[in-house]
């Protein structure tokens, strides 16, 4: 039986949009990074989950996500928050904030000028598949995972996170162009902090490093540009 993907269809296919990894409630750095993107005309702004979870707020980040229409997807956090509170950080949740969480579907496919686009927190409905830069994937979770993606020859492209590391990786298929997995990093506090804006009319993926330190104004800052397979 195929994954049950939610699917946008009120967008244009997308051809320049941004892409926010795993949040953790990184409140500040997310308000000043969707300030930066309102102005790089992009046609979306996508979340790879793990909202949830951090030293921010996590009322402010749903408020965020829902005002600036961001694309988002649920993640490993988000699930075991709705399974069993107790298992999250202790902090305060609004109703409001909980009802968008509850809303958020494991996945969603988009269309782009590429083809289509599966937004996911790890790899399709398994949001603990670990996919990283340059190894390969042994476990059976993780080879099952990525048969099925690579099967559907309609996917182009994969919007994911769960690593906390920003990646570009292509698999390739025979007869058919690859399938591009694109992790945007994270903004969590913990980690070297970063996002992507993906403009596949000029075939790249542009990474921004976001540098805050506690009391400190939010920076963002070129850091690397990778390019997309034909």
């Amino acid at each position: 039986m195929g994954i049950s993907w939610d699917v946008v269809s009120s967008l244009a296919p997308l051809r320049r949009f941004a892409a926010i990894g795993d949040l953790h409630a990184e409140d500040a750095r997310l308000e000043h990074v969707l300030t930066w993107l309102s102005g790089q005309q992009v046609d979306a702004v996508l979340s790879v989950g793990d909202i949830v979870d951090g030293a921010g707020s996590l009322d402010r980040c749903c408020e965020l996500l829902a005002t600036n229409a961001a694309i988002a997807v649920r993640g490993n956090h988000e699930r075991w928050l709705l399974e069993d509170p107790f298992a999250c950080q202790p902090q305060f949740i609004g109703a409001g904030s909980l009802g968008f969480l509850a809303a958020l579907p494991v996945t969603r496919r988009l269309a782009t000028v590429r083809g289509d686009l599966l937004l996911c927190h790890g790899v399709g409905d398994n949001d603990m598949v670990r996919l990283h830069p340059e190894h390969q994937e042994t476990s059976r979770a993780a080879t099952h995972a990525l048969e099925v993606l690579l099967a559907d020859r309609a996917l182009r492209l994969v919007v994911g996170g769960h690593t906390h590391r920003r990646m570009v990786r292509a698999f390739a298929r025979a007869g058919a162009p690859p399938l591009v997995f694109i992790n945007p990093g994270t903004l969590h506090r913990g980690y070297p902090a970063s996002f992507a804006v993906v403009d596949l009319g000029r075939g790249q993926v542009e990474f921004f490093e976001v540098l805050a330190e506690p009391g400190s104004d939010v920076v963002v800052l070129p850091a690397e540009v990778a390019l997309l397979p034909v």
